[in-house]
């Protein structure tokens, strides 16, 4: 006997939905965790680095100082574009999904 290596036990349409529409939430959520993680982490840099600026008696520290703020600057918009990036690319696939669930069974 035959056996199909593609399940027969599809879950509902209904199932499907509330499944994709909690994986979507689920990556909004973390997309929203990671770019809070890059401006706490390029905050740091910035405050860091002004603080070594600032008060470092050393000329080392003050040149460590001022490599950290680009580095912190950097870090925020490379956690900018990562978000907006993502956004898009969960609003494609909200499209796709619903374009897939107004089509008969």
């Amino acid at each position: 006997m035959y056996k199909s290596p593609v399940p027969t036990n599809f879950p509902k349409k209904a199932e499907r939905f509330v499944r994709d529409h909690l994986a979507e939430l689920r990556t909004e959520l973390a997309n929203r965790r990671t770019l809070l993680s890059h401006v706490r982490t390029s905050l740091a840099f910035l405050g860091g680095g002004v603080a070594l600026i600032k008060f470092a008696g050393h000329p080392l520290a003050i040149v460590v100082g001022w490599f950290l703020l680009p580095a912190g600057f950097f870090i925020l918009v490379e956690g900018v574009f990562t978000f907006v990036r993502v956004i898009r690319a969960v609003r494609i696939e909200r499209a796709k999904t619903d374009a897939a669930e107004q089509m008969p069974d």
